[in-house]
């Protein structure tokens, strides 16, 4: 279990993780009807701003700390943030200190009016559901320190998330929740990487540990501008056997209200092009063949998050609206040409144009060469064609 928790810990903080919409006309909609059913005032509606560019480039770029992962970034962006490890002396305990955490934000400017933010996995204590504790519960109250844990009583999602949004923008006001999108399929998928460790703990005795995965999107005032925020997390409840649960997959993207459309195409292609670096995860856990194995599949099941929401719902034949459904987006499998290997990324563009390095370049232009274009020239770039099926 402590191998699982480790590579989850990095990969579905820093991954290829389903893809996130701040909102449209469509969703402002919806909450306007939302609002005028609960007779309390719609937010102002704010007049959206062009779609998608026509062309993006991004380079690929390394979590700056200790190179654990590499990602698709705009080139201009800053990098704030990354790997870090907790010191158990200063917490009590050896729990949050098992595997090494990443808080790590990618800004377009100094203020961050837009960014995307991977925030850290944190195990919590929480007593109440496991008879074993019911003696020690008394004596450690919520917001004291458990083996290195703070005791926290477990929440919704939808609250964990708000909570959440308070805690990393406390200058925030005229603050809304536009919408709260639960993701079943989310917790599917963590049910699958958990597998093996629930398996162990139920031929203990125990439950199977739970798994609820979900999204909000707010919309706020910060400084002198309006921000349309999407906050999402998947929350797996281990108090029946271990007396905690966890934040896995925590990630918060913002950008003005009005111009959400236009950033959206740039937070997916960010999250689905995380590849974790395999000489750091060897050093810092001393990686044998078997961890390994386990990293690769655990990355295999995170990266066809997105294949398994939309194959659900088309089976189910359950609505998608990609303008408010937090995290669905088209995708395709993109054949490498340097390496032969299949790549799955947005389709939302016509032509995908790659190099060695793994930068990338994504466009609707037919008559766009970046071998011919500057600054792009400096290098050799392929296209990616789509894989045959």
């Amino acid at each position: 279990m402590r191998i699982v928790r480790i590579v989850c810990g990095l990969l579905v903080m820093a991954t290829v993780c389903p893809a996130a919409s701040l909102g449209s006309e469509s969703s402002a909609a919806d909450a306007r009807r939302k609002y005028a059913k609960d007779k309390t005032p719609a937010p102002e509606a704010v007049a959206p701003t062009e779609g998608k560019p026509v062309t993006l480039a991004f380079n690929r770029r390394s979590e700056p700390k200790e190179q654990a992962f590499s990602f698709l970034a705009p080139p201009d962006w800053a990098l704030e943030g990354g790997m870090f490890h907790v010191n158990p002396a200063q917490t009590g305990g050896s729990t949050n200190s098992i595997s090494a955490k990443c808080d790590l934000t990618l800004k377009k400017d100094a203020e961050g009016t837009v960014f995307f933010r991977w925030l850290p996995t944190w195990t919590f204590a929480d007593m109440s559901r496991n008879p074993q504790f019911s003696y020690t519960a008394a004596m450690f109250p919520p917001g004291s320190q458990y083996q290195g844990m703070t005791v926290r009583p477990m929440p919704g999602v939808n609250q964990f998330l708000q909570e959440l949004f308070r805690q990393i923008h406390p200058q925030a006001t005229d603050a809304r929740l536009v919408e709260f999108t639960p993701m079943p399929e989310l917790g599917d998928v963590f049910r699958k990487i958990y597998k093996a460790a629930d398996e162990s703990q139920q031929a203990m005795g125990f439950p199977p540990f739970g798994y609820d995965g979900g999204g909000i999107l707010v919309e706020y005032a910060e400084g002198q501008r309006r921000y349309r925020e999407v906050l999402s997390v998947c929350l797996v409840d281990m108090r029946a056997s271990g007396a905690m649960w966890s934040n896995q997959y925590t990630l918060a993207m913002r950008a003005p209200a009005n111009e959400t459309l236009t950033w959206k195409p740039v937070f997916d292609i960010i999250r689905q092009s995380m590849k974790l670096n395999p000489e750091w995860f060897a050093r810092a856990y001393q990686a044998d063949a078997e961890r390994a194995r386990l990293a690769q599949e655990t990355m295999r099941y995170i990266q066809n998050i997105d294949r398994e929401i939309y194959a659900h719902r088309a089976k189910t034949n359950a609505e998608i609206r990609h303008e408010s459904y937090l995290w669905l987006n088209a995708q395709n499998e993109y054949v490498n040409p340097f390496n032969g290997q299949t790549e799955q990324d947005t389709d939302q563009f016509k032509y995908r144009w790659t190099t060695e390095q793994g930068d990338m370049i994504y466009t609707d232009r037919a008559d766009f060469n970046p071998n011919t274009t500057r600054p792009y020239n400096d290098r050799t770039w392929k296209l990616t064609p789509v894989r045959p099926r």
